[in-house]
């Protein structure tokens, strides 16, 4: 009998909803958010951790500070959790690993897993995977190099922004905005567009927000957004909240307030900070698995994992990414365009957005349908979970089928994801 091939499938997802820079997460480091982002999505599994083995994990972190342990990051994340389910010997002892692809850093360890699980030498039948990021805490970096005649001593040196070193991209000479505005400029993107856009995606957030599931209200099956957890946190007063909504979404957002908003880089452009995602906090995580190892242990699942890509583009117009992404995965899995049911393509600016949903023919009422990270931010490493996420459960209400993830990805690259309910 021939040997049925490999498929992955998304068991369960989880994320926290995204904190506002200075907001819900100011004080909850980034690994702390993703060990609550991995307990629910452990959680909403129903995997019994003494008899399913969790073979990898997988973590995805971009601004990562040594001082606060994070290069210990996928480690420190499982022995929490699985002390958290009283587990000493599965989750505590599978390896971890951090991967990096900047704003592709969320699709990268879906990418991870899904080769780990289809490879034939791996033997790895379940991964964990995470992105989390909270930008709120990136620090200000002393960048004095150790002294040749002491190594515990330091030269002088100016103070960097390690935020800030993230959006610059020295060698092409170019910023992120910057290739916003290029790209936008190219494909015929005016500023009152931009605009619109972004009005579009506050107003899109809000109108989900409103129909939004919570632990707090009654649960349907045509709630919003189900893949965001209520977490309990400390406001800056000290106070104990409950958060369960984007923070970012303003709701008193109107036409005239953005079109007054000065340009970022010059006169005429067409990057306003209204115009740009916003940094912000938070955290994601999916189970994987290998679909036959899932119906062995009659374990059900969210969807499959229909492929992956990365592709590049100059970096001069990073924003461009989405398209090649798009098509090339598209390409790969023979499949037409015309066939998938929605889309998510991460707004990390409106003019990269609509430049990438015009070289496409994107359809706008398929596409972002609850808003996007102008309006509730872009979690770097988290975003492409974050946004895979959304997708599969909006899939799920909606009673679609297939859908398509995808990011523009600094230094001139894209990513995309798709996704199949089953």
């Amino acid at each position: 009998m021939d040997k049925q091939p490999k498929e992955v499938v998304i068991v369960s997802s989880a994320r926290t909803p995204i904190g506002k820079h200075g907001g819900y997460y100011n004080y909850l480091p980034a690994e702390d958010l993703a060990v609550l982002a991995v307990y629910e999505a452990i959680l909403r599994s129903g995997i019994d951790l003494s008899k399913i083995r969790i073979d990898q994990v997988i973590a995805g972190m971009i601004y990562i500070d040594s001082l606060s342990q994070q290069i210990y990051l996928p480690r420190n994340v499982a022995i929490r959790v699985a002390e958290k389910f009283n587990d000493n010997e599965n989750l505590c002892v599978a390896p971890g690993k951090t991967t990096l692809r900047i704003c592709g850093t969320g699709f990268q360890v879906l990418a991870d897993g899904f080769d780990q699980l289809m490879s034939d030498t791996e033997n790895v039948s379940c991964v964990l995977a995470f992105g989390t990021e909270n930008m709120s805490q990136t620090n200000l970096i002393h960048q004095g190099r150790r002294k040749k005649e002491n190594v515990w001593d330091f030269e002088d040196a100016p103070h960097r922004d390690y935020l800030m070193e993230g959006f610059n991209h020295y060698l092409f000479k170019t910023q992120m905005p910057k290739t916003a505005e290029l790209y936008g400029v190219q494909t015929g993107i005016t500023r009152k567009d931009c605009d619109e856009f972004a009005y579009l995606s506050h107003t899109r957030a809000i109108q989900a927000q409103s129909k939004q599931w919570n632990r707090f209200t009654k649960s349907g099956p045509n709630n919003y957004l189900r893949g965001i957890f209520t977490v309990d946190t400390i406001d800056q007063a000290g106070n104990e909240i409950s958060v369960w909504r984007d923070e970012g979404a303003k709701y008193d957002i109107n036409m005239d307030e953005l079109s007054n908003l000065r340009p970022m880089l010059k006169p005429d452009g067409l990057v306003t900070p209204g115009t740009a995602s916003q940094i912000s906090d938070g955290a994601a995580a999916s189970l994987l698995m290998e679909r036959s190892f899932a119906d062995k242990n009659h374990i059900p699942y969210l969807a499959k994992i229909k492929g992956y890509q990365f592709s590049t583009v100059p970096p001069e117009i990073m924003g461009q990414g989405p398209v090649p992404a798009i098509n090339d995965l598209l390409a790969k899995l023979n499949m037409k365009k015309e066939k998938v049911d929605l889309f998510e393509v991460n707004e990390a600016f409106a003019a990269q957005y609509l430049g990438v949903e015009k070289e496409l023919s994107l359809p706008r009422e398929r596409t972002n349908v609850n808003g996007g990270a102008i309006a509730i931010g872009h979690n770097i490493a988290a975003t492409g979970m974050r946004i895979t996420i959304d997708l599969v459960y909006e899939l799920k209400r909606r009673g679609l089928k297939t859908g398509i993830a995808s990011a523009c990805i600094g230094g001139g690259q894209g990513g995309a994801v798709c996704v199949e309910i089953v």
